[in-house]
């Protein structure tokens, strides 16, 4: 008589074969799944701080500057030594803030926007914009920015608006073309590095007259590059000088 394979029936008893496969092959399953749970999160990098998007719009009183990027100074009287604190600026969209805000450059607004943060770093995507007194008392924007000396840093440009949480990761290869997207449209490009502790620093990029580098900048993003140039002290954030011509790709 010709040997029958055993063939799984749900109202029937389970046969040897499938039993014996299962016995061992439900305990591997549980083990994997457990070790996937513990590994996976240390290789998705900045889990532990995915940056957020604080839905509810916001009002914000500063002063508002369009270069080397878009950015509102809003007093920051709580430290005396940063008295302003610097939040780089984008539209709603992958784009720059629209006429109707910059048109105020130059000028003390109150500017309504959605906050993006991943601390230390925040930045607002600005809806709308008007004039208002200039504050009693408000520091001089010229004597916030203090040079620190020159420095050559490795890191990697990211742009300001989707690495803080609109997107995750939000920089790498990953994200290369939605960055160069950003950039191009005048969201402004940041500098991310890291010190020897492993803390991400942040920069505002200019070139050597601190105007805005995005179109310079485009075949560098999202690659590990090093940056020769002047850093500056301004308000609670650093702007980093140097002519992009003189930007360095570093190994992947």
């Amino acid at each position: 008589m010709a040997q029958r394979d055993d063939f799984y029936i749900g109202y029937a008893p389970v046969p040897p074969s499938v039993r014996r496969l299962l016995l061992w092959f439900i305990p591997v399953l549980v083990l994997c799944v457990l070790g996937l749970a513990i590994i996976a999160p240390p290789l998705h990098f900045d889990q532990a701080n995915p940056g957020q998007v604080i839905k509810k719009s916001q009002v914000f009183e500063g002063l508002l500057l369009a270069e080397p990027s878009p950015h509102l100074l809003v007093p920051n009287p709580e430290v005396p030594d940063q008295p302003f604190k610097v939040y780089p600026l984008s539209g709603l969209s992958k784009m720059l803030p629209g006429a109707a805000v910059m048109k105020n450059a130059g000028s003390w607004v109150k500017l309504e926007g959605t906050l993006v943060r991943r601390p230390p770093y925040e930045m607002l995507a600005a809806r709308s914009a008007e004039t208002i007194d200039i504050p009693a008392g408000a520091e001089r924007v010229e004597e916030q920015t203090v040079s620190l000396g020159e420095f050559a840093i490795a890191g990697e440009i990211v742009d300001g608006k989707c690495y803080p949480g609109i997107m995750k990761p939000g920089r790498t290869k990953t994200h290369r073309a939605c960055a160069i997207r950003c950039i191009s449209g005048g969201v402004p490009p940041v500098f991310r590095s890291e010190n020897s502790s492993g803390q991400s620093l942040y920069f505002m990029l200019s070139d050597l007259k601190g105007e805005a580098v995005n179109s310079r900048v485009l075949n560098m993003v999202a690659d590990p590059i090093k940056i020769t140039g002047e850093v500056m002290q301004y308000g609670d954030s650093f702007i980093l000088k140097a002519d992009p011509a003189t930007y360095e790709r570093l190994p992947a």
